[in-house]
């Protein structure tokens, strides 16, 4: 009689992945075509520049030749900022559902999102430099306009957390994103990210609005 011998399963397991939610809520091939968030992001955009200079909270922490608003953009009273926060939900609710998988209905019907954002304007040459955010669980961006931005410049650099894998050149240690108005990207808030110096050109500005978000009782409506 031949005995069959049976191999035990062989297991790969892949654990802490980074979520990295990317929206194009502008594009062409949207349901509507994007015209509704062109629509929105423009009066973000009129909203953001006409606030600028009468801002007393403005500041240029961790920022080269840009400016950061205050953070209450999600309190102001506007069409365009209930769609803002409309979309900033979204992008965490889908950011809770791939990390908490059948958990997540279970948080969401618990919690209510928190959330804060700013808007920073970047001018001609202007960057950020690596950072994290803390206090939060997910932060993100989302272009409003995209002067001085190529494939070599102005883009949002992403950072593998792991300094062993870096070292040991498992990864490319980097992945660059290049904006577009109507681009939202959500990340978690220890992925080490920075922008890229904008060219040195009259190209126009580049605008985002920067958020961080979280669960808590009593978060935005």
């Amino acid at each position: 009689m031949t005995q069959t011998v049976t191999c035990p399963p062989t297991v790969v397991l892949t654990t802490w992945e980074t979520p990295i939610y990317q929206a194009g809520l502008a594009d062409r091939d949207t349901p509507d075509g994007g015209s509704h968030a062109r629509e929105m992001i423009g009066k973000l955009r009129d909203l953001i520049l006409e606030a600028e200079g009468r801002d007393a909270d403005a500041h240029t922490f961790g920022v080269i030749g840009a400016q950061k608003s205050s953070m209450d953009i999600l309190k102001w009273d506007h069409p365009a900022v209930a769609w803002l926060r409309a979309q900033i939900r979204d992008a965490v609710s889908a950011m809770t559902r791939d990390v908490l998988a059948e958990r997540a209905p279970e948080v969401e019907a618990a919690y209510a999102v928190i959330a804060e954002a700013w808007a920073v304007v970047y001018r001609s040459g202007g960057s950020h430099r690596l950072h994290t955010h803390h206090d939060s669980i997910y932060s993100g961006t989302i272009y409003i306009e995209c002067g001085g931005v190529s494939e070599t410049s102005g883009n949002l650099h992403l950072f593998d957390p792991r300094p062993a894998a870096i070292a040991r050149a498992v990864t490319p240690g980097v992945l660059a994103i290049q904006p577009r108005p109507g681009l939202l990207v959500a990340f978690p808030s220890w992925l080490p990210h920075s922008v890229q110096a904008t060219q040195h050109t009259s190209s126009g500005l580049r605008i985002c609005i920067a958020f961080n978000a979280s669960y808590e009782t009593g978060g935005i409506r």
